[in-house]
């Protein structure tokens, strides 16, 4: 890809989607391997926390900032292995319905609701394409999932309907601008159509009317997330050798999003907004 107006990656006979699905099913054990059943990043704010504590940081520094609040009804598109819905339903006591495109993701995560002895609803389906009831959320929960979506703008006019005048919408998203051949390189490697800007995020919610109560980058306290990836790699050099060929490239375009966050082409961004009352 040597030019910004090749933004979009897949040509249009190109289901997406199912590549989504597929990556997502086949390596369910895989992101466990490495990221256990919170598949996103951790929030390292000291240095020194375990993976585990960073990713639980991460989430209540994102229910803190989106002001969750007990027993509210919450919608968390692409919810991965349902450890965020755990999460909230044991924490805050909210309502949850999971979506994922991912088959074996909704069983994992229906797992991981009855261990932990939580109702979460988990709905297997494209969230691009699946209606949400109006006003029916008190938050929509989007943590490194729009990066998949191929038309953004719409699904954050849907996530605006499905709101109650008051609700509120956390998204934490890989963000870069496409001109940036790292950037490009990452939506590549990780099946992500288009890359945007904080700014492009911001003019979208905007667009919307929806109005943004917070911003911010947390690049800084992130990047040990995929140090510490790689370093698991590292020790599993072994296991790379044995790996499917696919499975073995994804563990290796590690490298490559490390590249992109340490350069300063790809960042971390989290903003939360409101649907007018």
């Amino acid at each position: 890809m040597n030019s910004a107006l090749s933004s979009r990656l897949q040509p249009s006979d190109r289901d997406l989607t199912a590549e989504i699905r597929e990556h997502y099913n086949s390596f369910a054990w895989l992101y466990r391997r490495f990221w256990g059943d919170h598949i996103h990043h951790g929030l390292f704010l000291r240095g020194d926390e375990s993976p585990e504590q960073a990713q639980e940081e991460m989430l209540e520094h994102c229910a803190r900032l989106a002001g969750i609040q007990k027993g509210w009804r919450v919608l968390d598109v692409g919810c991965g292995h349902g450890g965020t819905c755990v999460y909230l339903a044991s924490h805050y006591a909210c309502q949850i319905t999971g979506i994922t495109v991912s088959d074996r993701q909704g069983e994992l995560g229906r797992e991981n609701a009855v261990r932990a002895k939580v109702a979460v609803e988990f709905i297997v389906a494209d969230a691009e394409q699946l209606g949400f009831p109006a006003a029916a959320f008190d938050a929509v929960w989007t943590m490194e999932s729009s990066e998949h979506f191929a038309d953004k703008a719409a699904y954050l006019r849907k996530v605006a309907q499905a709101l109650r005048p008051g609700g509120v919408l956390l998204m934490a998203a890989w963000t870069g601008s496409m001109v940036h051949a790292r950037v490009r390189r990452v939506a590549q490697e990780f099946l992500c159509p288009e890359l945007l800007t904080a700014t492009q995020y911001s003019q979208l919610l905007r667009q919307a009317e929806l109005n943004i109560l917070h911003q911010e980058d947390l690049t800084a306290k992130v990047i040990p997330t995929w140090e510490i990836c790689l370093q698991r790699a590292n020790a599993g050099k072994v296991l790379l050798k044995v790996l499917p060929p696919k499975a073995a490239r994804f563990v290796r375009a590690m490298e490559g999003i490390l590249e992109a966050y340490r350069a300063g082409d790809l960042h971390y961004s989290v903003l939360v907004a409101q649907r007018p009352s």
